[in-house]
């Protein structure tokens, strides 16, 4: 039934990309009147804000609802959930005692966690439906054939989208289309090195920085596989990055946007010209502060109008590869936001995402921001092999690339007004410490270590 369902949904995103912009953007108003018909009968807090706001839904657009937040969701889950089974309180009950993401709440529905990427952490409920249909959106970008290899590497027993996603996958009788074996990153890191060689997987998806882990272990020689694709989620993937995965495995690599809340909602492969914004099932605003996205497809948790922090600049591009639109692969959320005074009483904020438009990162393997205190921003670098780097950047050492990227961001502080912003920049090592000690396996943000002594540049 499940391989049925994903069918029918990988021949309606097909059929989609046959359509024009106009004709989809027309079939989705249609469709978007559908969805407020419907959640005008099935949920009391939308009934509510369509009485309030004098909605009628045989004329109206997304915009004429308000914005939805995280906090907004988690204090009226009750009467925005459209099935009146579910409660916030059993929920979170069934939470507690069901910790696997293969359990379903109710015995029908996959729970997801929220990290809290828009300020407040969240759970949010799916059908079965609901996440096959997030899952067709890999055909856009997979070359899977029946018995693919594939891995997910990320935490298993947790209330996790890509887990909810791999765990269907991994699961009879999706097994005769797919052969996944996962692996649990909180397990030993050896252990998983040692999966991976004996499964060698052709698809994987994780995190960006486990997989830039893996890179080392395969440069290291520990690692020997031969993957043809490496999907990244979850944080951002720069370009440096990008080369680096690329150079080491010599495969596509592809940078997916999703949330727990949507699932999947664009992807950009090796040479595209940004991310492809999945317009067939969702309704993006782009705002300069953040992003709106309307789900026309999940209806067990209706989301219009869902305020994402993120910030999705446009890429105006002639011949598109799909009839959607394209923003940039920097997409910048708060906790990229670091905010210091100008000294005039005012505050500037920037986005340490947005760094890597004006800043040669070239031969970088990893790089962290940090405010240390009200006038101080230290700069953590680690750098490829002294020999790539040189071929990647022209450059005779890493203490020279050092003083480049401090000019570079100096610069850049200065520009914004931020003359009295403290620069710190330390070279910082992967290698010094084992991946188990650098892998965050709670999250998504890599820890980096220290050299010691470490050559510091400060300005």
């Amino acid at each position: 039934m499940i391989l049925w369902k994903l069918a029918q949904a990988i021949k309606r995103r097909r059929d989609t990309l046959k359509l024009t912009p106009e004709a989809r953007e027309m079939r989705n108003l249609a469709r978007f009147r559908d969805l407020v018909y419907f959640v005008q009968e099935m949920s009391p807090w939308y009934r509510r804000v369509i009485e309030q706001n004098r909605i009628d839904p045989s004329t109206c657009r997304p915009e004429d609802f308000p914005v939805l937040t995280s906090a907004m969701v988690r204090e009226n889950f009750d009467d925005i959930v459209t099935d009146r089974a579910i409660t916030r309180q059993s929920l979170e009950a069934f939470i507690k005692q069901s910790p696997s993401s293969k359990d379903l709440y109710l015995g029908r529905y996959n729970v997801v966690l929220s990290s809290g990427s828009s300020g407040i952490p969240g759970v949010y409920v799916h059908t079965t439906d609901e996440v096959i249909n997030g899952m067709s959106y890999g055909a856009l970008h997979r070359q899977i054939k029946p018995r693919t290899r594939t891995t997910f590497l990320g935490v298993l027993d947790t209330h996790d989208m890509g887990a909810a996603v791999m765990g269907l996958m991994d699961d009879w009788p999706q097994r005769l289309l797919f052969n996944t074996r996962n692996f649990d990153i909180t397990a030993p890191w050896p252990k998983i090195i040692a999966g991976l060689n004996e499964h060698q997987p052709k698809i994987i998806s994780a995190y960006k920085h486990y997989l830039m882990t893996l890179a080392d272990e395969a440069r290291a020689g520990r690692l020997n596989i031969r993957p043809i694709l490496l999907e990244s989620g979850g944080e951002p993937l720069f370009p440096q990055e990008r080369e680096i995965l690329r150079s080491t495995f010599q495969c596509e690599i592809a940078n997916s946007y999703g949330s727990s809340e949507v699932n999947l909602m664009g992807v950009a492969l090796n040479d595209w010209e940004g991310i492809y914004l999945f317009e067939d099932d969702l309704i993006f605003e782009l705002g300069s502060e953040s992003t709106c996205v309307t789900n026309l497809f999940n209806k067990t948790m209706p989301l219009i109008r869902y305020r994402f922090d993120d910030i999705l600049v446009p890429v105006d591009v002639p011949n598109p590869r799909l009839p959607f639109r394209v923003v940039s692969e920097s997409i910048g959320r708060s906790q990229e936001l670091i905010t210091f005074e100008t000294g005039d009483g005012d505050e500037h904020k920037f986005r340490t995402i947005f760094f890597d438009e004006g800043v040669d990162f070239s031969g970088v393997k990893r790089v962290q921001f940090e405010k240390k205190d009200s006038d101080t921003l230290a700069v953590r670098v680690a750098f490829v092999e002294d020999s790539e780097l040189q071929k990647l950047t022209g450059v005779s050492s890493d203490t020279e690339k050092l003083e480049q990227l401090r000019t570079s961001i100096r610069q850049h502080l200065d520009d914004n007004e931020l003359n009295g912003v403290r620069l710190e920049m330390v070279k910082a090592s992967v290698e010094d410490a084992g991946p188990e000690a650098r892998i965050v396996k709670d999250g998504k943000k890599e820890r980096l270590v220290l050299h010691s002594p470490s050559p510091r540049a400060t300005a």
